[in-house]
């Protein structure tokens, strides 16, 4: 079975698109991203996870490692850009997600300790997001202890895009697309024309200093 399930070369051009808008609408955002992911650091990344990342989420890492995380301690007169995906979230790159990932495994233990096989239908383990924590690889993070994640779970599912309030209790994960390549292709087009993505739209945050932010409200 071809596990794929993606077109990586749709991806890019859906990247490609959204990377150019966020140029033209939040330059300083634009510039938080950091060069390419190494194949050394890409090769970690999973042997840490004991399987291959989705091609779409290779794709990304090959373009862009992630942003620099947000500095501990700032307030509100300090600028930072980065965040400039909707509730916040700001990419992730190979080293943040493997140790993202240590958190994945940790949540995975907490809800195997507390599954009762009897509060699921059959297929649970087999259909259900839930079922297969493990598989779950986050690729960008808010400030609140949430994710957002690629799903690899061999299935029709494979490849979806969740985001999860880990921080907030909110479960189960949000479905915001059904590929990387979607999500991008979804978010340029609000960019574009103000089109709602999940009911938010790109707007720009004017920071004390005069510089400016992109962020969905």
């Amino acid at each position: 079975m071809d596990l794929t399930g993606t077109n990586v070369d749709v991806f890019q051009q859906a990247w490609d698109r959204f990377e150019a808008l966020l140029a033209e609408r939040s330059p300083e955002d634009r510039s938080t991203l950091r060069p390419p992911a190494t194949a050394t650091r890409i090769d970690a990344l999973e042997a840490r996870l004991g399987f291959p990342l989705h091609p779409e989420l290779r794709a990304l890492l090959e373009r862009h490692d992630g942003v620099p995380d947000a500095e501990a301690g700032w307030d509100l007169d300090h600028f930072q850009a980065g965040a400039f995906l909707p509730l916040g979230h700001r990419l992730d790159g190979a080293d943040a997600i493997a140790s993202a990932y240590t958190g994945i495994v940790a949540l995975a233990e907490d809800f195997e300790a507390d599954f009762d096989p009897a509060d699921y239908v059959d297929d649970f383990r087999k259909n259900h997001v839930d079922g297969h924590i493990l598989r779950w690889v986050p690729f960008a993070h808010p400030n609140d202890g949430g994710i957002a994640f690629v799903y690899h779970q061999p299935g029709p599912m494979y490849g979806h895009v969740y985001e999860i309030g880990l921080g907030s209790g909110c479960w189960p994960p949000v479905e915001w697309a059904t590929s990387l390549a979607e999500l991008f292709d979804l978010l340029a087009r609000s960019l574009e024309d103000g089109t709602p993505f999940r009911d938010s739209r790109p707007t720009t945050h004017r920071h004390s200093s005069g510089r400016h932010t992109l962020e969905w409200t």
